[in-house]
């Protein structure tokens, strides 16, 4: 198991990173506009956890 969370880590510090410098690239070395692309990787978080909230509060458990 703790195997599988630092491949996670592992994919989602190396992803992100690269993400940005790609998309900065693409629009002509702009790095706002990498940064902004950067920020989905926090709100795809948030939006987890707003959804296993909401499936745990609605299970009979």
């Amino acid at each position: 198991m703790f195997a599988l969370l630092a491949l996670g880590g592992d994919i989602g510090c190396s992803g992100g990173p690269t993400l940005v410098g790609m998309v900065s690239g693409t629009f002509g070395d702009n790095l706002k506009s990498g940064v902004l692309a950067g920020i989905i990787f926090p709100v795809l978080m948030l939006i987890g956890i707003v959804l296993c909230r909401k499936v745990k509060r609605g299970s009979p458990n």
